[in-house]
């Protein structure tokens, strides 16, 4: 950890300088970071707390994540997804955090293209626009033409970029395991865990050849739907750097709002944009991450096209098989169901309450079973269940996190085309189609043959196992540790009871001792004895004894 603070003092000298200015300067002190603090810093800024900083938490976070830079921006906006981690309030706030940068000198981006594919734009496109169409913290996108009069986009990776992001992630590895040793709270909700999820996300999301792989999977699915539109990929004018789409352009959302004729239609366009998501998420397994009013055009005709897949949800066919259960659960107020549903899907804790967090579910069912289809909203519904999750820090991985977050996106825009849709009416049919594929004689054909062939596997194995088990065994090497609660805490009241009874048993056996001597001195005809002071004697070595073994116990602490 030394070895990073010294190879990024600067940096670290940056975060904390901006830590303390949005209230957070308490941290800086609890964890040992205030030496990093400038001597005026230190004696004009407030430790306490309490804060002059009037603004509420969410909106200070957010606020400094932004002066932070693109990695705490990225980092804002992934735990935006994680209601079931992040209070609500605060988890809405970074929901605005804005990916907007200033776009960079058109000099260094036709150098990143020359680096990736040996020529210069102007040798490799028919024309290459210098201004971009859009800039992010990662990277900005350009016009361009190929060479056969096929018009596409540009998606270049700002350069040094990679470098900036891994030293904040090796800063942002110290800080949390700083944290995590100072505060219950970050161990509790495992923020190291969060940085590695973090960093493992944003890697991704700079592969484009990844990005690339996942446009090109939907846009296959989709290619025998003329209404729904996914990008071309242009895999030759693409590396892990840059990526060259289809150039689409069609009417903003927001234009579509106001447009009264007879070539869109907001019913059409509200079913087939939920249908086409749901096809994403429980049919291919692979979802737009972020289907917001900016990455979506319409066309006449009431058709869809998806741009910008650099946020992609995965879902296997276990994980569509969940998110089904638990719509099913809701709908027919099984909670069983979505106990057992949740407990397939998450991590639960030991320390777990089943009885109470089953009350809780079935408080949940009840509140919207039987209800209309129309005044469910399936994004607040897996929301609320997130958040009874979160109570009992169950940990939700994260694609299910970036669906509800991505549900809850479309929802608001489906109200908006038509208030009387309701996604849950769509999804339902997918749920029981998916639960009646579980028990497709195919299906459970194909899976008792894979436990078939696994379980004979591992029985192939076993005489290799046993064999090296009992030579452990023979050798001494085998230990057997067992993790009994609580047993430090018997052992130790056990102790304190042996102690006590020693020590009536010792007081007992010399008062006996001493009474027998007393009545022997007083009463009994000893002339060997008469000119030994015996009672003396014995009253000495008794309580040398006597105080030796109240050392012994008091020495152990358990009396």
């Amino acid at each position: 950890m030394i070895g990073k603070r010294i190879r990024h003092m600067k940096r670290y000298r940056e975060i904390v300088t901006i830590l303390v200015k949005y209230g957070f300067g308490y941290m800086v002190r609890d964890v040992g970071l205030l030496h990093l603090l400038s001597l005026p810093k230190q004696m004009v800024s407030d430790f306490s707390g309490n804060g002059s900083n009037r603004k509420p938490v969410g909106r200070r976070i957010r606020l400094m994540f932004e002066e932070l830079g693109p990695t705490f921006i990225k980092l804002g906006q992934l735990l935006s997804l994680r209601s079931d981690i992040i209070p609500e309030n605060i988890a809405n706030e970074l929901r605005k955090l804005q990916d907007r940068v200033t776009p960079i000198d058109p000099a260094s981006i036709r150098h990143v293209i020359h680096d990736e594919f040996g020529l210069p734009p102007e040798k490799i496109f028919a024309s290459f626009d210098d201004n971009c169409l859009a800039a992010a913290s990662i990277a900005q996108v350009h016009r361009a033409t190929l060479k056969s009069g096929e018009e596409i986009v540009v998606k270049i990776r700002r350069p040094n970029i990679e470098n900036i992001i891994v030293n904040d992630i090796d800063i942002l590895r110290d800080l949390t395991a700083l944290l995590e040793r100072h505060y219950q709270w970050a161990k509790d909700f495992q923020i190291s865990a969060l940085v590695e999820e973090f960093s493992t996300a944003i890697r991704s999301e700079m592969d484009y050849f990844r990005e690339g792989r996942n446009t090109e999977k939907l846009n296959r699915y989709f290619s025998d739907n003329e209404n729904i539109i996914i990008p071309k990929v242009f895999w030759k004018y693409s590396s892990s750097k840059v990526l060259s789409l289809e150039y689409i352009h069609g009417v903003r959302f927001n234009e579509l709002l106001h447009l009264h004729n007879d070539k869109f239609n907001s019913r059409e366009i509200a079913e087939r944009l939920v249908q086409s998501f749901l096809d994403q998420a429980l049919v291919v397994g692979t979802f737009h991450g972020d289907p917001h009013p900016g990455n979506l055009f319409f066309f006449p005709g009431n058709k869809i096209a998806y741009i910008d897949f650099g946020q992609v949800g995965i879902l296997n066919d276990e994980m569509k098989q969940n998110f089904a259960n638990l719509i099913i659960g809701l709908m027919n107020g099984d909670t069983n169901l979505l106990y057992r549903t949740i407990f397939h899907m998450s991590v639960m804790p030991a320390d777990l309450d089943e009885r109470q967090f089953k009350e809780d579910l079935e408080m949940l069912r009840d509140k919207y079973y039987d209800l209309p289809f129309k005044d469910i909203h399936i994004g607040k519904v897996i929301q609320e269940i997130f958040e009874t999750t979160k109570r009992y820090h169950i940990s939700i991985p994260k694609n299910y996190s970036l669906l509800g977050k991505a549900l809850i996106t479309l929802e608001g825009l489906i109200t908006r085309l038509d208030n009387q849709f309701s996604i849950l009416e769509f999804a339902e049919p997918y749920g029981r189609k998916l639960m009646l594929n579980r028990l497709n004689p195919e299906r459970v054909g194909k899976l008792l043959w894979n436990r078939i062939f696994e379980a004979a596997e591992n029985s192939t194995r076993l005489p290799a196992l046993l064999k090296k088990a009992l030579t452990h065994l023979n050798r001494g090497q085998t230990h057997v540790e067992m993790e009994l609660p609580q047993l430090e805490q018997l052992l130790s009241k056990l102790d304190r009871v042996a102690n006590r009874i020693s020590f009536s048993i010792i007081l007992l056996a010399f008062s006996i001792i001493l009474t027998g001597l007393m009545i022997s001195e007083t009463f009994g005809k000893h002339p060997f004895l008469i000119n030994i002071p015996v009672l003396d004697i014995a009253l000495a070595i008794g309580s040398f004894m006597f105080l030796l073994i109240l050392l012994a116990i008091f020495r152990s602490g358990r009396f």
